[in-house]
């Protein structure tokens, strides 16, 4: 009898261990065939939270120091209307690129875990049930570097007028963690930091001096629309 209800017991172990293998196989073969969907919602999202941190951050910053076009750039002009210089504050721009970029960090690092929602219907691969049925969370961290920098441009905007147009660009590299998968994410965004329309004459040709990185160089120098006469 002892023998006997031992081998049932032994019976009933091996079923049940089997039943569990095989349930195991069964969601790691479900969990292999839903990675590709999980990792495009996540990647998706991620860029969204990141794109909407940048926009965020320069909008904040530029609103709380009331940024406008004559705390960055300072024109002189002679006694008969000519511009006769464009400087760049540097110390501004600096701060600006420096509290944007922290400003960034801030904002996605406020959260440490985000969810995407993913409704079952979609794991299904059929465009009909694709957003259908109740929606499955997964969690994702995310981190983020944003990389700030300014640029501008002079655009024509009538006779003896120009608009100059200061655009601050944000690039953002971000990791992403979800479901014991790490991706590297790169995106960019840029806005409007400040613009004014220059009257009255302008000179034919703007210089335009950049602060090289390298010790060896003293900066580059571009000029636009300069003709040189013989």
């Amino acid at each position: 009898m002892r023998r006997k209800r031992y081998r049932g017991k032994y019976f009933k172990l091996r079923i049940f261990l089997c039943f569990l293998l095989l349930a195991t196989i069964l969601a790691g073969l479900c969990f292999y065939k839903m990675q590709p969907i999980i990792f495009r919602y996540a990647v998706s999202k991620a860029e969204t939270i990141m794109l909407n941190s940048a926009n965020e951050a320069i909008i904040d910053i530029l609103e709380k120091n009331d940024i406008s076009y004559d705390d960055i750039v300072k024109l002189t002009s002679n006694s008969e209307g000519y511009v006769t210089s464009l400087e760049i504050d540097v110390y501004e721009v600096n701060y600006l690129k420096s509290r944007i970029s922290n400003e960034v960090a801030s904002i996605v690092d406020s959260k440490e875990k985000y969810e995407v929602a993913i409704p079952v219907g979609t794991f299904l691969g059929n465009t009909f049930t694709a957003g259908f049925g109740p929606s499955i969370k997964f969690r994702m961290q995310l981190t983020a570097t944003a990389f700030v920098d300014f640029e501008h441009e002079f655009k024509s905007a009538g006779v003896n007028q120009v608009l100059h147009i200061i655009t601050v660009n944000v690039k953002l590299k971000g990791s992403l963690i979800i479901a014991g998968y790490n991706k590297s994410i790169d995106t960019e965004t840029s806005a409007i930091a400040a613009q004014t329309v220059i009257v009255g004459k302008s000179p034919d040709a703007f210089t335009n001096v950049i602060e090289s990185e390298s010790d060896n160089t003293g900066g580059l120098i571009n000029d636009y629309g300069a003709v040189v006469e013989y």
